[in-house]
């Protein structure tokens, strides 16, 4: 079951060998806030509606703190240097997934605007797991590191997207509303890996699991 929690700024890494911690890893990282505590800063509402191939799209934005703080404590454990945008999203309906097929009957006009209604930048969601994704990009080994997310309303504004589609004509098979792997993007070393790379941002990526200090120091 996809669980809805608020956010909560993480204190430690711990090891992941699958999906389940194995034990603390030594990274410690700034508590800022206590456990199953909202967080007091926002982000904005940002509409994607660009002109163009691949530039609509629908997202969450996060504040970035948090998201900055686990990547440093990534690079600084690993002796990595990452690309990073310096923003944090949860991409919701992807670029292709609008292009391809949504575009057809709905406008991301009319996307940006049920989202709106439904109050996506309020939506409950819950930090999984660093993980890892690799591929090959132009014969060389490359990776991407990212914020493995839970949230039931992210697939419920998907699930109203699809809904609107159909209603429009939409075939509800062309349009998966569950095929979504919500996540935080961290930092690259070339590029960000996608699905279309055959990296498929979920918790079988698991490197690192996310936890405060509060929950480590219990289990001392």
């Amino acid at each position: 079951m996809r669980a809805i929690q608020c956010v909560f700024i993480m204190s430690l890494l711990t090891a992941c060998a699958t999906q389940k911690p194995q034990g603390l890893a030594n990274l410690d990282m700034p508590m800022t806030q206590k456990r199953n505590v909202a967080a007091t800063e926002t982000a904005p509402f940002l509409k994607h509606e660009e002109k163009g191939p691949f530039k609509s799209y629908l997202a969450m934005n996060l504040p970035y703190s948090e998201y900055s703080n686990i990547r440093e404590s990534l690079e600084k454990k690993n002796g990595l240097k990452l690309t990073n945008r310096g923003e944090a999203h949860i991409t919701v309906i992807t670029p292709p997934e609008y292009d391809k097929v949504l575009s057809k009957k709905v406008s991301i006009q009319e996307i940006h605007k049920l989202a709106e209604k439904m109050n996506i930048q309020n939506s409950s969601y819950k930090n999984v797991c660093v993980g890892k994704g690799s591929a090959k990009v132009e014969g060389k080994d490359e990776n991407t590191y990212f914020v493995v997310i839970h949230s039931d309303r992210l697939f419920e504004i998907r699930k109203a997207i699809k809904d609107l589609y159909i209603s429009r004509g939409g075939k509800a098979a062309d349009f998966n509303a569950e095929n979504f792997y919500p996540h935080v993007t961290l930092g690259y070393t070339k590029r960000d890996l996608h699905a279309e790379d055959g990296v498929i941002k979920d918790e079988s990526r698991c490197l690192y699991t996310l936890q405060d200090k509060a929950q480590a120091a219990a289990k001392k």
